[in-house]
């Protein structure tokens, strides 16, 4: 939600989807594999993460064939609505609970689709589990064996496209060790800021960079 539209400032959604890649599939296993009995997790929504996996798959073609400036603008409209998510909360989302295996293959394809586009899956899947009224520990699992396949493929997707060349690599896995220290940070930092300021302070960053990114969009139109 953070990196990608900062480097987006500076590069192209494209660029910054590459270089995240190492980042997110570090940050991604770690917290798969942390608070146990991860395997439970994994059996139990394999079909999810499947999903998200083929959506994945196809928002990275479909980035790789197109105009990379309008990504900007679904990447801005993708980040409002995580900002809006406590709005989006007061529709009613019984009928995913009614419906959790289609509903999941149509989250988890959406969910992929906007991942391998614009790197930002977030908002849908954290709609679609919270509706199953999950355990904390599990929620952070599931999520994070989506993400980890869905950046899985997109790695594979973009080096059989001959996109992800070693001078990429060798730049992104020290992002990538810098991403976990950075877990490790927020992880002390939780403990010692309110929740509702930590909130605040990302949604403050967030709307900024959403407006930056329409501005520059709009910008490149000329």
């Amino acid at each position: 939600m953070i990196a990608t539209p900062i480097l987006a400032l500076v590069t192209d959604v494209k660029t910054a989807i590459l270089l995240t890649l190492a980042p997110n599939i570090a940050v991604n296993l770690w917290s798969l594999i942390r608070g146990g009995n991860w395997l439970d997790s994994v059996v139990r929504f394999w079909p999810v993460a499947g999903w998200m996996l083929v959506g994945s798959a196809l928002g990275t073609l479909v980035l790789v064939a197109m105009d990379p400036n309008p990504f900007r603008l679904l990447l801005a409209a993708t980040v409002v609505l995580y900002l809006l998510s406590d709005q989006i909360k007061r529709i009613n989302w019984n009928w995913i609970g009614r419906h959790p295996k289609a509903s999941g293959a149509g989250a988890g394809l959406l969910g992929g689709l906007l991942g391998g586009t614009v790197n930002v899956g977030g908002p849908v899947m954290m709609i679609y589990f919270l509706e199953l009224r999950l355990a904390p520990v599990v929620l952070v699992q599931a999520i994070n064996l989506c993400f980890l396949l869905g950046k899985g493929t997109q790695a594979v997707t973009f080096a059989l496209l001959g996109m992800l060349g070693p001078n990429l690599l060798l730049l992104s896995l020290p992002l990538g060790i810098t991403a976990l220290i950075g877990l490790r940070g927020g992880m002390w930092l939780r403990e010692r800021v309110a929740a509702d300021t930590y909130r605040g302070w990302l949604k403050g960053l967030l709307w900024v960079l959403s407006i930056l990114l329409v501005v520059q969009f709009l910008r490149a139109l000329n």
